[in-house]
């Protein structure tokens, strides 16, 4: 994701937003619900847009002395025809730069 605006904020969480990213070339801009959030160890956002939806469910567990252990599962779907037929080059993409995301997250998360 690269750029998040209009967040909604409810009993001190973030509830939803609305996003942006570049997958492939495409520019997709969608909206984005938590769904279950439980601090500190566990959080899932519902990513969709007119032709990809999916969840990201991240958690978080001790690891080694003084290590966070941090999970991040991501399930794509495609919505429609056209969706599905360039959906194996969307979810490449995302595949390819996913980790580094996921990487700087627990970087964020560190700090």
């Amino acid at each position: 994701v690269q750029e998040l605006w209009d967040p909604v904020v409810e009993d001190g969480g973030l509830a939803g937003f609305q996003w942006s990213t570049h997958i492939g070339g495409i520019v997709y801009n969608g909206t984005g619900t938590a769904v279950n959030h439980e601090r500190p160890h566990h959080f899932e956002l519902v990513l969709d847009t007119s032709e990809i939806a999916g969840t990201i469910t991240v958690d978080l567990s001790d690891g080694n002395p003084e290590a966070t252990v941090v999970d991040v599962t991501l399930e794509l779907r495609s919505k429609g025809l056209l969706a599905s037929l360039f959906f194996p080059v969307v979810s490449r993409a995302i595949g390819d730069g996913f980790p580094d995301q996921v990487r700087d997250l627990a970087t964020r998360l560190n700090a």
